[in-house]
């Protein structure tokens, strides 16, 4: 076989391959990148809506695991409760109940090391119950469990949250930290899931930190493993453009024959 061949075929194959391996990557029901807009980048999912009672959150340029892309910034005050800062998203008509789902998450916390820290809410915001990071600085449901690897404020970290009717994992940068039997993420009859957003009623509703999100994705299953990065359009582009140019490159050296 001629080495342009070889070349060729080998191109094609990583082209294809790679295209193919991100269309296999479970399907997020919305996703929001935060690119200046509360939208989704999935067709018909609801926008994502931003509670920022202070009026000090906003869009801002970071970098995030080495690369310069769009986050909100989100700031308010532990205390009082009603101060606080995050979003909040009806999973009305996201999911298909309300104890199958997964979260994958890449935000950083900019305050209260070794205190609690509050990641998602599913009891509209009326319990204590919830997944946390924990003075400990650990990811935690509290009040069930806890994980193993250090979570260190002032630096994005991916965070994915899986229920299975009951069977809750967590994981950190990858790294499974628990697998806890309980129902206390289950969102509640309200369909609403907060984030960053400590409880208004009942005890220790000040468990808050500012931050800032780069990525939030909401499936309508339990994943059993973190999901593969969903390539930005361009990625997409450039594939494409890829075949194409090899496509064009035998061609051309078809017809000089």
């Amino acid at each position: 076989m001629k080495i342009q061949h070889i070349i060729q075929l080998t191109a094609l194959t990583f082209f294809t391959s790679s295209f193919f391996h991100a269309q296999a990557a479970p399907t997020p029901v919305a996703e929001y990148r935060f690119n200046n807009s509360f939208a989704s980048a999935v067709l018909g999912a609801p926008a994502i809506v931003p509670v920022d009672p202070m009026g000090q959150s906003n869009f801002q340029t970071d970098s995030v695991f080495g690369r310069s892309q769009p986050v909100y910034s989100f700031n308010g005050d532990a205390n009082p409760p009603a101060n606080q800062a995050g979003l909040s998203l009806s999973t009305d008509g996201l999911l298909t109940t309300n104890n199958v789902y997964s979260v994958d998450l890449i935000f950083k916390f900019n305050e209260g090391e070794n205190h609690w820290r509050r990641i998602i809410d599913v009891q509209n915001r009326q319990s204590d119950t919830g997944f946390y990071v924990s003075p400990e600085n650990r990811l935690q449901i509290y009040p069930v469990s806890n994980g193993s690897t250090p979570f260190t404020n002032n630096e994005y970290h991916e965070v994915l949250l899986t229920n299975d009717n009951g069977t809750v994992k967590y994981y950190l940068d990858g790294v499974l930290q628990n697998t806890s039997n309980t129902h206390l993420m289950d969102i509640d009859s309200n369909n609403r899931m907060n984030f960053f957003l400590d409880n208004v009623a009942g005890a220790a509703q000040t468990e808050y930190s500012d931050g800032s999100v780069a990525l939030i994705r909401i499936y309508n299953e339990a994943l059993t493993a973190p999901p593969l990065p969903i390539p930005e359009p361009q990625t997409y582009a450039m594939m494409l453009t890829g075949l194409g140019l090899l496509g064009f490159i035998a061609r051309r050296k078809d017809s000089t024959k």
